[in-house]
């Protein structure tokens, strides 16, 4: 955040960098993304964490690759379709929040493929609805509830006049392994 305002949270474009890391250390090269909304500071630093870390393995960036699903799960189903559907289908996907993985989960699947070994997936915020899916999602996991104890703990320096404003904190996200991702399968 450039604005002068009080803010707690964690470092999107570096959280969105380790999980691609991850993907590409399976062996994945043909990396999609379902971008969150563009006019969020996340959604905008997970896209750009995304592309950063394409440049920094020598990855192609391709536009077609890149879907918006606005964090909303009707918008994120049509991107994931056209994804899907690409004639070079990638290998994995980083969906930008864990509702857009689920949505991409439940199409992939009707679409009959499985869930890591015909693309692997990745979300974002370890949300709790993602332990509902019938395959675990590997996940970025936003500290919640630290980041609610901080806050409370801010407001009430502030209330005291204890810090100077604006009070900035980040906190480390953390990648989450579960069973949505493995290595691609070999080109034929």
């Amino acid at each position: 955040f450039d604005e002068p305002i009080n803010s707690i949270s964690i470092d999107n474009e570096k959280a969105a960098v380790e999980a691609m890391q991850y993907l590409v250390k399976l062996g994945h090269k043909k990396i999609a993304t379902i971008a969150g909304d563009l006019h969020t500071q996340s959604g905008k630093a997970r896209l750009k964490g995304y592309k950063e870390a394409l440049a920094k393995h020598k990855l192609p960036l391709k536009d077609e690759y890149i879907g918006v699903g606005g964090f909303l799960r009707t918008p994120a189903r049509a991107a994931a379709e056209k994804l899907l559907h690409l004639h070079q289908r990638p290998t994995a996907i980083f969906a930008a929040s864990d509702v857009m993985a689920l949505e991409l989960i439940d199409l992939a699947r009707k679409e009959g493929l499985s869930i890591p070994h015909d693309i692997s997936i990745i979300g974002f915020d370890d949300n709790p609805i993602a332990l509902y899916s019938s395959i675990g999602l590997t996940t970025v996991r936003q500290p919640i509830v630290e980041m609610g104890q901080l806050g409370l703990e801010t407001l009430d320096q502030i209330a005291q006049r204890k810090v100077k404003l604006p009070v900035k904190s980040t906190l480390p996200a953390k990648l989450v392994l579960r069973e949505s991702c493995t290595k691609p399968k070999k080109e034929k």
